[in-house]
């Protein structure tokens, strides 16, 4: 009887233990588990020239929103809208242009827009370079733009070349890029002598210490150049970035990159 008693006790004994261990194993996967399914997934699609500035935006936005994890898809323009317009799973576009977002905005495909930066277009060469303006291209020399129908910059470029009575004159040193980023890579490997860029890339460029490049002349526009985003889903996490971009703090974080916010 005594012996009987005893191994009731022990196997009772053994069935605590092992609750316990249990339940403190589930407590440590949940709250794994819960915290992962907490993260809420922001996909935005950016203007390549925001590359920089969108990566500290990203850091602020998720210290106020520590439910969210915030990632980016950089491209021209006119490609990330086509790539929304085929059904791209995005939540946010941040154009560098009003045109894209608009285009969109006219097919229900986005809502709460906001303009929330400008830019300024400038030709940049090497820095030892004694080239004062487009006009003094020669022959076989190359000058690097976006691509017209993609890339907002390179319209910028093309429209500005135009009004100035210098498109047709430049238009055989011409060469396209599928952003601003790589018109400036292009410049900085001697692949083109001149080039149209963003005067926040050639900062960016500048700050990184490795630039080779120089600003040689603004770009007087007609018209600003004018950012603009917009929601691209029914996410609450997507018009809390949006809202995000209203605040002062955005702001002086775009200022800091040398936009006009």
């Amino acid at each position: 009887m005594k012996i009987k008693y005893l191994i009731v006790m022990f196997m009772t004994l053994c069935l605590v233990l092992a609750g316990c261990s249990n339940g403190n194993g589930k407590s440590k996967n949940d709250s794994n588990s819960d915290g992962n399914e907490k993260k809420q997934e922001l996909h935005i699609s950016a203007a390549a020239s925001l590359t920089d500035a969108t990566k500290e935006l990203k850091r602020a936005f998720e210290a106020a929103h520590k439910d969210a994890n915030v990632t980016f898809n950089y491209g021209g323009s006119g490609s990330l809208r086509q790539q929304i317009e085929k059904g791209a799973p995005v939540d946010v576009f941040m154009s560098a242009n009003k045109k894209d977002v608009d285009a969109l905005q006219d097919k229900d495909k986005a809502q709460n827009t906001y303009e929330y930066a400008k830019n300024k277009l400038v030709l940049i060469g090497a820095k030892d370079s004694n080239y004062k303006s487009v006009e003094s291209l020669q022959e076989g020399d190359k000058l690097a733009i976006g691509e017209v129908n993609s890339v907002p910059a390179g319209k910028y470029a093309q429209q500005y070349l135009k009004d100035n009575d210098l498109y047709e004159q430049i238009k055989p040193n011409l060469v396209f890029a599928k952003d601003v980023r790589q018109v400036l890579n292009y410049v900085e490997k001697g692949n083109a002598q001149l080039g149209y860029v963003y005067k926040t890339d050639l900062y960016q460029s500048q700050q990184n210490g490795e630039s080779h490049v120089k600003e040689i002349d603004a770009a007087d526009l007609k018209e600003p150049i004018v950012y603009k985003a917009a929601t691209t889903s029914d996410k609450q996490l997507a018009k809390a970035w949006i809202d995000f971009l209203k605040t002062d703090q955005a702001k002086e974080i775009l200022e800091k990159y040398q936009f006009e916010a």
